[in-house]
């Protein structure tokens, strides 16, 4: 699936909307209903390295994603994969661009590159116009959270944490 793109201006500085991306454990209240069982790969959800694993609600596969690189405070890459087997590679790019007015523009890219069939499901589903909608939606409650200066991510899970109710991850 080619890239899918979603862009908004923010009445923030860049610096204050990177500083929010660059957070991995925001990704479930940018994303809201469309993800389920999100959970972080590492207790440090800050920076490079940082990663999670969801699922979107369209497909039961898992969705692994991981901050790669880094342009502060311009750029945020993330790439993973997804799919049975973990086999397509995925990748989201944040690019955030200040006006001189200090209106800052955010862009959100989402492709996947998929391996055998996959690809032929996705165009005959209509992938790209539901993953579209969702990205939308992903900078819509980007620039609530960060206008209205929420900075709070919520609580998140730890993959490989404790699963019972004993109060300790």
């Amino acid at each position: 699936m080619g890239p899918v793109y979603a862009e908004t201006d923010i009445d923030a500085p860049r610096e204050m909307i990177y500083e929010y991306l660059l957070d991995i454990a925001t990704r479930p209240v940018l994303f809201g209903d469309s993800i389920r069982d999100f959970r972080l790969l590492r207790l440090d959800t800050r920076g490079i390295g940082a990663g999670a694993r969801f699922r979107f609600k369209r497909l039961s596969a898992w969705n692994d994603t991981t901050i790669t690189s880094t342009e502060a405070p311009r750029r945020i890459s993330e790439r993973g994969s997804t799919g049975r087997l973990n086999r397509n590679l995925t990748g989201f790019e944040w690019e955030i661009a200040e006006a001189a007015t200090g209106v800052s523009s955010v862009r959100l890219s989402y492709w996947i590159e998929p391996y055998g069939l996959y690809r032929h499901f996705h165009r005959l589903t209509g992938g790209s116009r539901w993953y579209t909608r969702q990205m939308n939606r992903a900078v819509r409650r980007l620039r609530e959270q960060v206008e209205a200066e929420r900075m709070e991510s919520g609580r998140v899970e730890v993959a490989g944490g404790n699963r019972y109710k004993t109060g300790i991850l």
